[in-house]
């Protein structure tokens, strides 16, 4: 009837069988797993099931396959060794396998920086175990066939665990049964007692007797890549440390990763100690504590020590995390602590204990050379040696007749320039002309004279500066470039050297040199009365090489010790070079000579600032790596004797060369604070003043005694060099992000400022007071200003655009 509603449609609900359950997977990989825990022969008691980490949900395809195929491979004889992927939450581990005659030892561990070892070397008798694989597939194989003809509806996804999957699993299976039973059994496969001794005298001698195989059927052609390979490196042994008349023994310690996380340490502490910093750290790796304390004053602890508890790793599998096993261990620990030990000693030590580890490896197994693992841990002890002989070489050397250097600086001095008055009067500026130039590159943009030089991608431009003519164009490739006094150098990236005429843009000649590897070019250019005109450029990866402007012949050639980031500066004779490493060279200019070297802990990797008779430099990374640690060193320039040294306040982070005042010399800092002024005496080096100048990043330039703060942010800030005053500040533009030059630095002419920020504004830098406005749309990515205070802005978009100074009025008497 129609007041009788219609019955609802019933609703069939159908379950996927194609995929297998959890309690399938485990329990077909777990039959597999508890003959690994309960069919152990001549080992130690067995370990609980819910000791090892394989308890969590995995998927059984894929790691049956893997077990099978390993196995297979093993069996035949074509590896001695195969490593099976667990790909489990949270952290993955791995299951190792290593055929020893007719028996298989297996370890489950987990790699990392501090590996973890679950179970190590639990031998089986080989055809037992694969026998138990080959059951554990059928069974798989089989239930899963049951489960898809209960319910044929659903097709299986191939790309998960059906056709391709199978497949996989039934070629699998073959590949083992074929390759049963065991080949024959081969020589040799057990553990021997192999000394690791290191040679010559050292202070700190540490040692190791260590349980290792020679590899079976070793490869004599070294494989096409590097493979890590941390499972063939899971050895135990026992192993001393000799300091002084004291020693100590740590017994079934895993030597490799001890080796790995010593040989960091010592680099770490080896740093902090090299920036006078303390230093803490305490780990467990290997079945040992390891720890080094390092104090300020430079006196280092090393502890060694044995975790007091047993090899069965805590029931709860997420306990296994790395760093967790021994979690609580180290309250009962028993440990040895060696206090006063010398960070070179120790550091010395450990690079002779490494390379006699490395070499025994090889010895008994020489695949070892292709394995990644190895090869990073003898990159390091490298490294350790490397900044150990930085560290503690001294060879300084002082110029003992300074006087010929000191007499030609002073000729050459130029004399003081009469006063302008340009500072004086107010500015004004009128549009002359406005060139598009594509692709412009701001590096390669100079005003030389009367004309001005654009490089770009693929050409060189020159333009007249007064009309803004385009008077010569040239197809050239991008270069570093550089002015010099007979024209246009540019280094290309294959080493070659062109001399362009400013002219006519032709190449006048080129040079040969070896292409610049590892850090970009740097260079200087010589040209004073009394001295060749060179060009002093930085090739290859460590070298220096002086090329005669005229003769197109190198003079010399410098080999630096390091050559990432090469800083010069000419004074006099003399050419300073900072090359990153703990010393500085001054090199006499006609013949390349070093005529003396400072030397220090710190790298120098900031340019020195030189004024008549004091060089200053800084010695620390700075704010480039952040860890702090820097020193300011007042220096004869001519003899390279040091006046005296002062240690940079924690805080301070030191960014480019230092700025000098007729009374003071000036540290600019960065840090969380901002840009920060540091003012030191320059008779005494005692502090004057420590301040936050802004609070974002800016570029600074001493003029007279005011120290001149161009912040990105538009605020200008004029510090008063003696004691640190705040003499002006002013907010010139706010403005959004993208409108920021690219370059803030302040051009001082004539004694008028030119400060670039989203407009040019001109200022008197004594006082801060506003002259005038250049009336530009363009963003002043590249600033330069002419000798009649004409200006010309580029913008990195491809503008560039030319102002002329108005007529000023000035008083006369």
């Amino acid at each position: 009837m129609p007041s009788i509603p219609r019955r609802m449609p019933g609703l069939s609900l159908v379950a996927d069988t194609t995929r297998c359950s959890p309690e399938l997977e485990r329990t077909s990989l777990h039959d597999v797993l508890g003959f690994v825990l309960e069919g152990a022969r001549n080992a130690p008691p067995p370990l609980d099931e819910a000791a090892l980490p394989l308890r969590a949900e995995a998927e059984a395809l894929p790691l049956l396959c893997d077990l099978a195929e390993a196995a297979a491979e093993l069996a035949s004889g074509r590896r001695a060794r195969a490593v099976v992927r667990l790909c489990l939450e949270p952290d993955p581990w791995e299951l190792g396998l290593e055929r020893v005659g007719r028996d298989l030892l297996v370890t489950v561990f987990q790699g990392g920086d501090v590996p973890e070892v679950a179970l190590h070397e639990r031998r089986f008798e080989g055809e037992a175990l694969c026998a138990r694989v080959l059951a554990a597939v059928d069974r798989f194989a089989s239930r899963r066939g049951s489960g898809a003809r209960r319910d044929a509806t659903f097709p299986r996804n191939d790309a998960d665990h059906g056709g391709l999957g199978e497949h996989r699993l039934q070629t699998a299976r073959r590949c083992l049964a074929a390759a049963l039973p065991f080949s024959p059994d081969e020589a040799g496969g057990e553990p021997a007692i192999v000394g690791v001794e290191p040679t010559g005298e050292i202070p700190i001698a540490i040692a190791a007797e260590a349980l290792l195989r020679t590899s079976q059927g070793a490869a004599l052609t070294q494989p096409a890549v590097l493979r890590a390979d941390l499972f063939s490196l899971l050895f135990r042994g026992k192993i001393r440390v000799l300091v002084g008349e004291e020693a100590r023994e740590l017994p079934d310690v895993f030597i490799f990763p001890f080796a790995e996380q010593l040989a960091s340490l010592s680099l770490e502490s080896l740093d902090a100690w090299a920036r006078r910093q303390p230093y803490h750290r305490r780990l467990t790796v290997g079945g040992a504590i390891l720890g080094v304390r390092l104090h300020s004053e430079g006196a280092l602890s090393l502890t060694l020590g044995v975790p007091r508890v047993g090899r069965v790793p805590p029931a709860d599998p997420r306990a296994l995390g790395r760093g967790s096993p021994f979690a609580g261990a180290e309250e009962r620990a028993q440990t040895w602590t060696f206090p006063a030990v010398d960070v070179a000693a120790l550091a010395q030590g450990v690079v002779a204990f490494g390379r006699a580890l490395a070499r025994s490896l090889v010895r008994r197994d020489r695949g070892q050379t292709s394995n990644l693992r190895l090869f990073e841990f003898r990159a390091r002890v490298r490294e350790l040696a490397e900044r150990l002989r930085e560290l503690t070489r001294n060879d300084a050397k002082i110029n003992v007749a300074p006087e010929t250097y000191r007499a030609f600086a002073a000729a050459a001095r130029p004399q003081a320039a009469a006063e302008d008055t340009f500072g004086r009067t107010r500015l004004r500026f009128t549009s002359r002309w406005v060139a598009a130039i594509p692709s412009l590159d701001l590096r390669a943009t100079f005003l030389c004279g009367d004309v001005l030089v654009v490089g770009s991608t693929r050409e060189l431009t020159c333009i007249d500066r007064r009309t803004g003519e385009c008077l010569w164009r040239k197809q050239a490739p991008r270069a570093v470039s550089v002015m010099t006094p007979v024209g246009l150098g540019r280094l290309l990236p294959d080493g070659t050297l062109q001399l362009h005429e400013l002219s006519t843009g032709e190449v006048a000649w080129s040079a040969r040199l070896s292409p610049r590897v590892g850090a970009n070019a740097s260079g200087a250019v010589v040209s004073a009365p009394g001295l060749p005109r060179m060009l002093i450029v930085s090739e290859g990866t460590r070298h220096l090489a002086a090329v005669d402007l005229f003769s197109v012949e190198v003079r010399w050639r410098f080999a630096a010790r390091r050559g990432e980031n090469v800083r010069l500066r000419r004074a006099g004779k003399l050419v300073v070079v900072g090359s990153g490493e703990p010393a500085l060279a001054a090199l006499d200019v006609l013949s390349g000579e070093v005529v003396w070297r400072f030397c220090d802990r710190l790298p120098f990797a900031s340019p020195v600032a030189v004024d008549q008779d004091a060089l200053f430099a800084l010695a620390g990374d700075g704010a480039f790596v952040g860890r702090g640690g820097a020193r300011l060193h007042h220096l004869d320039p001519w003899s390279g004797e040091a006046r005296w040294t002062v240690d940079l306040p924690k805080h301070v982070a030191p960014v480019g060369a230092p700025l000098l005042g007729p009374e003071t010399v000036c540290v600019v800092t960065h840090g969380r604070r901002g840009t920060g002024l540091v003012g030191l005496d320059r008779r005494t080096g005692a502090t004057r003043f420590d301040l936050t100048a802004c609070a974002a990043t800016a570029s600074c330039l001493m003029v007279d005694d005011v120290v001149v703060v161009n912040s990105e942010t538009g605020e200008l800030v004029g510090v008063g060099a003696h004691d640190g005053a705040v003499r002006y500040r002013h907010v010139l533009a706010g403005g959004v992000e993208g409108d920021r030059p690219r370059r803030l630095e302040p051009v001082l002419r004539s004694g008028a400022l030119f400060v670039p920020q989203s407009e040019v504004h001109v200022v008197r830098p004594r006082d801060g007071a506003l002259l005038g406005k250049v009336p530009t749309d363009l963003i002043p990515d590249l600033l330069r200003v002419d000798e009649r205070c004409d200006v010309y802005v580029a913008e990195e978009s491809g503008h560039l655009a030319a102002f002329a100074a108005a007529p000023r009025l000035s008083l006369v008497q």
